[in-house]
């Protein structure tokens, strides 16, 4: 495959999984807007805003204003990130960018796949955003994740199973990993309670990895701190865990570049080695009881948030931008 398709294959998952990352934490805090108070949401949209490494929106001091604030401008809020062309992380912007993408390898891409992803995106471009807000704040993004859990179903219905394949979910899990790295460590900076008692539920943060009944089924019926950050980390079964996308990860490596997952492992083959070996570590599920963060859990995130990181610049070392007289990797 030429490195360059491999390339758009590459940044086409990681494009799609972006955007349904950011239509879920939106999905979670607008549900939130009829029951919250000014408090919990200005700490839900701080928390939402750091996960997608976007600067907070700053509510006024005052609480009446800081209410009226939060609850009309949620609009706005919301808005910067689902149709704001000129916002790189919003909902629109990642979708053009996959769809973009795809249209660089369309020879190589199922017609049904295509199709799928440019009939999402020319949805949501023609969406009213005002009118699909007077129907419901969460209805808009909901139905983005409807479209984008279709996509990959195409994807999985109508692809052989080939290096194209391989790379579009590489980077459809490289993305994954990157970006629950960082909600699991702005949850557990931002989400815990503070002076003044606010503090986010856990069960929150379970219900937006999807992990809720899961862990409801395999665990208690208590939530605990370092219980969930366990489980979000280390649960194989779990699609969201930090586990699952690792594995994942591993799997296509071994698949495009079976050499390189035999010793002398190749970079990117030991580094998502080393990533699943730190996941290992104690997150502070051994003190369960306790709500606090630790220095130690601290440091596993800052070390996975790196190292998430340097494997993408790996995976584009070694299988894209290598040079031309190094030849095909082998």
């Amino acid at each position: 495959m030429l490195a360059r398709m491999a390339a758009n294959f590459y940044w086409l998952g990681r494009y799609a999984e972006r955007t349904e990352n950011t239509a879920r934490l939106l999905e979670y805090q607008l549900t939130r807007l009829v029951d919250a108070d000014a408090d919990e949401l200005a700490l839900g949209w701080r928390v939402v805003y750091r996960a997608l490494s976007q600067p907070p929106p700053q509510a006024p001091a005052d609480v009446d204003e800081a209410e009226a604030f939060l609850i009309a401008d949620a609009y706005t809020l919301t808005g910067g990130l689902v149709e704001d062309t000129t916002n790189p992380a919003s909902m629109i912007s990642c979708w053009g960018m996959a769809r973009e993408n795809a249209r660089e390898i369309r020879p190589r891409l199922p017609l049904r796949v295509w199709v799928c992803l440019n009939q999402g995106y020319l949805w949501l471009q023609e969406t009213e955003f005002a009118d699909a807000w007077g129907e419901g704040p969460a209805a808009l993004v909901s139905e983005a994740i409807d479209r984008l859990r279709l996509l990959a179903g195409v994807v999985d219905a109508n692809m052989a199973r080939d290096d194209a394949w391989r790379f579009l979910e590489l980077g459809r899990y490289v993305e994954r990993l990157q970006q629950q790295i960082v909600l699991l460590d702005v949850w557990d900076r931002i989400a815990r309670p503070g002076g003044d008692g606010l503090a986010l539920a856990w069960a929150d943060l379970l219900r937006v990895c999807g992990a809720f009944e899961p862990y409801r089924r395999d665990r208690s019926l208590t939530l605990q701190r370092g219980s969930v950050l366990g489980f979000l980390m280390r649960n194989p079964e779990v699609s969201r865990s930090l586990h699952f996308a690792t594995g994942r990860i591993e799997s296509t490596l071994r698949g495009i570049d079976p050499a390189g997952g035999r010793p002398p492992l190749a970079a990117p083959h030991r580094l998502a080695l080393r990533i699943s070996a730190a996941l290992e570590l104690d997150p502070g599920e051994a003190d369960a009881a306790s709500d606090a963060p630790d220095a130690a859990s601290g440091e596993v995130f800052g070390s996975l948030t790196r190292d998430s990181r340097t494997l993408h610049d790996l995976v584009q070392a070694t299988y894209v931008d290598y040079p031309v007289t190094a030849g095909l990797p082998s």
